[in-house]
């Protein structure tokens, strides 16, 4: 099942977006194929093969960046029509580059994604569909979630179903301006791709990828139906595109990532089973587009790929040996005299800002930046990408942030930085030459909110500096849940907050989305009421949300994120000069439910820390290579395990450190939600010390809830569930 393919450079255009390189159809069979690219210079060029070279077949004037390009025709008709949308506007060309359609949607954000079918055109700007019939306003839905790709594809009749891949990990199937069918995923789908057979596309299967890099198949049954066919689980890098050609014996998956990988899957008989992995390839930057054509040469299908800055490159089955047998002394020549030119103009540029007195100017970068929350090692991964080769990349940040590991492709340098000056973290990393994308992972700690800025410097000449500034929330490791998804059978014991006051639901919506992260875009009233669940990507607790105009109610199985909410509201209320009635009721029995989520992670925590010891010790030892036959039994096993033990705690590093900090704080925000005495951590972590080392947590309840020998006596003119007036 393995497939070989080799690498072809075509050319390079400006940078890309997701979706903007398509493969034009061919009257002949095995024939090459023209290519369609739209760049963000709003450049469309249309590349095709002559004689054995690429030529430009067009390329459209400048204009405003390009978000989408698509394909589209009359309906039974091959799609030899390219759409492009830019803005809140599309605009449509021939193959030959004549524009016969020009056509502003009205819509207010800019256009994010696009399909055509016949006459029928969908565009989603950020969280809103509308569909266009013949350019006339056909219907129209808002969502409330982020919308990242649309497809369309017929339904009954002249019906036309508008399937949405949506930020709450759902994909809604909806039919004119009726209810949609949601189905529940594992993962945020990132993208949506027809199942494409001989040319044609299926009018009921759809691809389907995710933000954590699963793949699946999607069947369509009515309006009403849809369903999973197979998803593959493994976690890898973001799916930012996808498409089904055959390229050697039988139809294969083609899949760009995040990563620069290109991944190639196959069938092995019935394509209702789980695909079979064949081929993969890294580009070294993000993909932008994958899609399976006949580009260089007749008769030999191939992978045509672009990158986020603009490379174009085709991954075909001719054998290299073809190549070679095939080209020619002029052709050659003609390559030499190209590189010679190329060298001549770099020469030129180099030149022209080699100024005595060089420094950083402004320069205008394109940078591709995302940090997201990965629920398995409840930490960030911060990714960084620009077009041209990156210099170095500086890190500060207004609040405490662990930085986890270093990148392979840079070298990193921390400072010494004054926490009384709001600077816990200054961080650089050197990268290495002709490195565009850069990967770190970090961790927050929650309570402390604030702003991480990230300032990029480039390696060509002039340097310019571009800064980023990314968000750190309040409860950042917390993930949120379908409304419907609930991981424990019931939830709780909960403490309540309840908040009452002249806010709106608006208002109260915007302050939540600094305390949580992937907050939706509007808040989605149920007879006026707003509801969002959480949960701790580290401890598992629940966070539920329910908010209305003039009251707000929270219920937290940890004590810990009620009053961090708390705190972060009352002070944003305090703000806007908005009187809030603050009301706290909390159950004993959380602190019970959060230990007993912790405790069996503080055991395992504590057993693999103990493991580690060892080995550390037999290696310094050198037992482990000349006396491991005098060791137990048990030593010996541990030396066997030993690559996975050191992966499991490389994955989670300082864990025990971070299970003893949870509980410290659940002590301390105990004491304040009883309104007692403020207690430091400190003291907390030494009045817990002795219990946190057996691990026992009848005498941590007593500790907590105040029943040990040395209780903390709380003040007479406080008392629990108390209101506070802001």
């Amino acid at each position: 099942m393995s497939l070989v393919l080799s690498r072809v450079d075509y050319v390079s255009v400006g940078v890309t977006s997701k979706s903007t390189t398509r493969i034009l159809p061919s009257h002949e069979a095995k024939a090459t194929q023209k290519f369609a690219i739209g760049d963000h210079d709003g450049i469309l060029h249309v590349f095709g093969m002559k004689k054995g070279e690429l030529q430009l077949v067009f390329k459209s004037l400048p204009g405003p960046k390009i978000e989408r390009l698509v394909l589209g025709g009359s309906l039974g008709s091959p799609k030899d029509k390219i759409f492009i949308a830019y803005g809140n506007s599309v605009k449509g060309y021939t193959k030959k580059g004549k524009m016969f359609l020009e056509f502003d949607t009205s819509l207010i954000d800019p256009i994010t994604s696009m399909f055509v079918l016949g006459p029928d055109l969908a565009a989603c700007a950020r969280d809103l569909y509308h569909r266009y019939q013949n350019c006339k306003d056909a219907d129209s839905y808002l969502a409330g979630e982020t919308l990242n790709d649309v497809i369309l594809i017929p339904g009954e009749g002249t019906s036309v179903l508008a399937i949405l891949a949506c930020g709450d990990r759902a994909i809604r199937v909806l039919t004119g301006t009726k209810n949609p069918t949601i189905l529940r995923l594992p993962s945020v789908p990132t993208v949506l791709s027809s199942w494409r057979e001989d040319d044609r596309d299926s009018r009921n299967r759809i691809l389907l990828g995710t933000q954590d890099g699963k793949i699946g198949l999607l069947t369509v049954q009515g309006a009403k139906t849809i369903r999973i066919t197979w998803l593959l689980t493994t976690v890898a890098s973001e799916v930012t595109s996808l498409d089904t050609y055959e390229l050697d014996d039988g139809l294969d998956i083609l899949v760009g990532r995040q990563d620069g990988s290109v991944e190639v899957f196959t069938f092995s008989d019935d394509e209702e089973t789980t695909p079979l992995h064949r081929y993969r390839y890294n580009a070294g930057e993000s993909i932008s587009t994958v899609m399976g054509g006949i580009i260089g040469a007749s008769g030999y299908p191939e992978i045509l790929v672009t990158t986020y800055s603009g490379r174009v490159f085709g991954l075909t089955t001719r054998p290299p040996g073809s190549l070679e047998a095939g080209a020619n002394l002029e052709a050659l020549e003609k390559l030499k005299t190209e590189i010679l030119q190329l060298e001549q103009k770099l020469v030129e540029d180099s030149e022209m800002f080699d100024f005595p007195n060089e420094g950083i100017v402004p320069l205008i970068l394109s940078v591709n930046h995302r940090m997201l929350l990965d629920p398995d090692t409840a930490s960030y991964q911060l990714s960084i990408e620009l077009d041209t080769p990156i210099d170095n990349v500086l890190i500060q940040s207004d609040t405490p942030v662990e930085l986890l590991d270093e990148s392979n492709s840079a070298v990193a340098s921390l400072s010494i930085c004054n926490p009384l000056e709001n600077n816990f973290v200054l961080a650089t990393y050197r990268c290495q030459a002709n490195v565009n994308h850069l990967e770190t992972r970090l961790r927050t700690i929650e309570g402390q909110s604030g702003v991480l800025q990230v300032y990029v410097t480039t390696q060509i000449q002039p340097k310019g500096c571009r800064r980023i500034n990314v968000p750190i929330y309040a409860l950042s490791l917390h993930a949120r849940l379908h409304q419907d998804e609930n991981p424990h059978t019931s939830g709780g014991p909960f403490n309540e907050l309840r908040l009452v006051g002249g806010f709106t639901v608006a208002e109260m919506h915007a302050w939540l989305s600094l305390a949580l992260p992937h907050i939706p875009e509007r808040p989605q009233l149920v007879d006026g009421e707003a509801a969002l669940n959480y949960i701790s990507t580290f401890v598992g607790t629940l966070l539920k949300c329910k908010y209305k105009k003039g009251s707000a109610s929270f219920l937290g199985e940890n004590v810990s994120s009620v009053i961090i909410l708390r705190d972060l509201l009352t002070r944003e209320a305090t703000k806007r000069k908005i009187k809030l009635d603050v009301f706290c009721d909390i159950a004993e029995g959380s602190v019970t439910r959060v230990l007993e989520l912790i405790l069996p992670r503080l055991k395992a925590a504590d057993e693999l820390t103990q493991k580690l010891r060892i080995l550390d010790a037999l290696q310094e030892w050198e037992m482990k290579s000349e006396a491991e036959g005098n060791l137990s039994s048990e030593y010996q096993e541990l030396l066997r395990q030993e690559d996975q033990i050191r992966q499991q705690m490389a994955k989670h590093p300082e864990i025990l450190v971070r299970l003893h900090g949870v509980i410290t704080d659940l002590y301390v925000d105990w004491e304040r939600a009883k309104g007692a005495r403020r207690m430091t951590s400190a003291v907390a972590a030494e009045k817990l010390s002795s219990a946190l080392e057996t691990r026992n947590i009848e005498a941590l309840q007593q500790i907590i809830l105040g029943k040990d020998e040395n209780p903390i006596t709380p003040p007479a003119s406080l008392s629990l569930g108390q209101d506070i007036v802001v």
